[in-house]
């Protein structure tokens, strides 16, 4: 799978957070399956993603001051490396650095790398 199609995953999360009674139209990709299995997880599975993000995150940040958009890039990478065993780990984090890089600059990326490392070693 393509950063590009993890783009517009966490496009598509973003888009049902924000206008949750409008419908999602995923369109047409050759991992549409992948994307469709990712978003729903991720709100099935929301409260433990924010538990395991919480714990993961450095003791001097809050998660309540994380964007919105960060803390859906985070909780889809931790959904894809603890429920998607099929991709190993490191594809899953490079690839969501590759999306917080195209929405946000070095520091964010920094910490999503931080946060996704720690998630890993925990499920290893």
């Amino acid at each position: 799978m393509k950063s590009y199609t993890r783009v517009k995953l966490v496009q598509k999360i973003y888009e049902k957070i924000n206008n949750p009674d409008g419908t999602v139209d995923f369109g047409k990709d050759p991992y549409l399956r992948h994307i469709k299995k990712v978003f729903r997880g991720y709100f099935e599975h929301n409260v433990e993603l924010e538990e395991i993000l919480e714990k993961n995150l450095s003791k001097d940040l809050n998660i309540k001051y994380l964007d919105n958009l960060l803390k859906i890039i985070i909780k889809s990478s931790i959904y894809e490396i603890k429920y998607c065993k099929k991709i190993p780990f490191k594809v899953v984090i490079d690839q969501y650095l590759h999306v917080t890089d195209a929405f946000y600059g070095h520091d964010q990326k920094r910490l999503v790398n931080g946060v996704l490392d720690s998630v890993a070693k925990a499920f290893d």
